[in-house]
């Protein structure tokens, strides 16, 4: 229903020796602000896992073909990823896009937000050549920091900047590039870990509370929609 309102234009793909006649999808109708921020306007959902906009919209205006009010709404550009993935989806997204899953992917304070971690990083006397003050990479994962206690060559404290450290991963001193440990073991002093996984899941949960435009007001947004068009 949404492109069957569009216009037409002309389309070629070799310099007009042949044309198409193709609906104009760059043409782009959007909602002011304040019927979407008018709260008389509109109730909250959830989306519950494995909804899409279509079954939304069906769900609340008996018409599947409305989804992208549901869209439009929530200013919700690309319904792949702006929409949340269901559990299988969202395992693969994951899977995809980060070499370890429960790697660190950041720490936090006990407020949510992120902080510098604190932990101790233990290996198999790796260590020897790495000093306090000394910048540390980590070179199978995601992480950086900086010793701030070095206990023996197989114990140093780390303050950590970014990403994180954890057991099996290998890290690489940044001004000695020669220099490098196995970690066998970590431990935490400061910071919550949070892993690759809980990080995408908690930005998927984020996206499941939406806005649905009233059912009683979806006649005269259609009508608006198609009148703006026309002009």
């Amino acid at each position: 229903m949404y492109f069957k309102s569009f216009p037409y234009t002309i389309y070629s793909l070799d310099n007009t020796t042949t044309v198409q006649v193709i609906t104009d999808i760059t043409n782009r109708i959007t909602l002011s602000d304040e019927v979407k921020s008018n709260l008389g306007l509109f109730d909250e959902y959830d989306v519950k896992d494995g909804e899409t906009p279509e079954l939304v919209a069906d769900r609340f205006y008996n018409n599947p073909e409305l989804h992208w009010i549901v869209l439009h709404y929530n200013e919700i550009i690309d319904p792949r990823f702006d929409w949340p993935l269901d559990t299988n989806n969202l395992n693969r997204y994951v899977a995809g896009k980060y070499a370890n899953v429960n790697a660190v992917h950041h720490y936090e304070d006990a407020n949510g937000n992120y902080t510098n971690g604190n932990v101790y990083l233990l290996s198999s006397a790796d260590f020897t050549e790495f000093n306090i003050n000394d910048a540390i990479t980590n070179i199978t994962n995601t992480g950086t920091g900086y010793i701030t206690q070095k206990n023996s060559s197989s114990n140093v404290r780390v303050t950590v900047t970014t990403g994180g450290f954890i057991s099996g991963d290998r890290i690489r001193n940044t001004s000695n590039t020669r220099s490098s440990a196995n970690i066998t073991s970590t431990v935490v002093l400061s910071g919550t870990p949070v892993t690759n996984y809980t990080y995408e899941d908690d930005v998927n949960e984020s996206k499941r509370r939406i806005k649905i435009l009233k059912a009683s007001y979806i006649d005269a947004i259609v009508s608006d929609f198609k009148k703006k068009l026309s002009e």
